[in-house]
């Protein structure tokens, strides 16, 4: 994942926020480069979010309805695994705390404050669209992941913290983070019902 964020900031740095299906196309690619069976689904994707001052929380994502797309992620090693909720707070319309990239243990079901409805499993041989330039600008992305991977030396650093299942967000709440914080309060207090999906 911090390969993949890495390269969406340096190839579009005005709107990489913008750019969750570059991201699955990178993630994946390099899954499966490693070994990793991984699969890319479209569908929908909400999540909470915080104020800076704490006082105002809300649900945030992307949803165009029953048959369109409008999130991508992947799934792989029974992890359903997404950078782009770290990019939310670039597209909140009100300033927002910092959040974390996605990698779920699927074996634990997903809380109120993370919503994923998948609309689309797509198959290997998948393309980002039916223009052969997008094709050819993500190819371009992809290969630049690629290259960044097998050049780095050591770890790199991701920005974020990163959701593994709800240990790894008790732990964050003990840590003080303020996202953490208000999805725990969220999630004692939200009613399934009145979410998006």
């Amino acid at each position: 994942m911090a390969v993949v964020e890495r390269t969406l900031r340096k190839k579009f740095p005005d709107d990489y926020q913008k750019r969750c299906a570059y991201s699955v196309f990178g993630i994946h690619t390099l899954l499966k480069d490693a070994g990793v069976e991984a699969t890319l689904i479209g569908g929908d994707f909400a999540a909470v979010v915080m104020s800076l001052d704490g006082g105002q929380a809300g649900v945030q994502g992307f949803g165009f309805g029953e048959d369109q797309c409008s999130h991508f992620w992947v799934e792989a090693d029974g992890r359903l695994i997404d950078i782009a909720p770290h990019f939310l707070p670039r597209e909140s319309s009100y300033p927002v705390v910092p959040m974390p990239a996605i990698a779920w243990d699927l074996n634990e079901p997903l809380p109120a404050y993370l919503r994923y409805r998948a609309i689309e499993r797509f198959p290997e041989s998948a393309m980002m669209s039916s223009d052969p330039t997008i094709n050819a600008r993500c190819r371009g992305f992809v290969t630049a992941c690629q290259e960044r991977l097998q050049a780095q030396v050591g770890p790199l650093d991701f920005p974020t913290w990163v959701i593994t299942g709800s240990a790894s967000v008790a732990k964050m709440v003990n840590r003080k983070d303020r996202w953490a914080l208000g999805a725990r309060r969220f999630e004692g207090l939200a009613d399934l019902q009145d979410l998006p999906f």
